[in-house]
């Protein structure tokens, strides 16, 4: 399932407003999903990190879901070089009402070139690493 901005078509002023969102860390208007998440054993999310701050429509479902999700556990994707976000983490057990299972950190390096940083608990990537 991927989380996108409500009615969202890519202009400048979505752009800008996406990113006025995410630094003041408000929340957004996210499109309309219907999953049953207590079907699933374990929930992963990915989690982009801009400017050091989670985006903006991935803490507005966080905050929607807040207490609905069990089993989860976090992939954070950032393109500075700080692997652990430990403030991130709390901030996220404490909204989803749980310890996480495993959080790991990917490093996007330019376009299309991702390294594995950091792997924490029993995470889907650390077969990979």
């Amino acid at each position: 399932m991927e989380i996108v901005p409500m009615a969202y078509r890519g202009t400048a002023r979505e752009y800008l407003h996406y990113l006025y969102c995410t630094l003041t860390r408000k929340e957004m208007e996210i499109d309309l999903y219907k999953v049953d998440f207590a079907k699933y054993d374990r929930i992963v999310l990915m989690i982009p990190v801009i400017f050091g701050m989670m985006s903006a429509p991935m803490r507005s479902f966080i905050l929607q879901e807040e207490g609905n999700l069990k089993n989860v556990e976090y992939i954070i994707i950032h393109k500075g070089l700080k692997a652990r976000h430990p403030g991130l983490v709390r901030w996220l057990d404490r909204h989803i009402g749980q310890k996480h299972l495993a959080c790991s950190s990917i490093w996007q390096q330019g376009k299309h070139e991702l390294h594995i940083t950091y792997v924490d608990g029993d995470s889907v990537l650390k077969q990979r690493k």
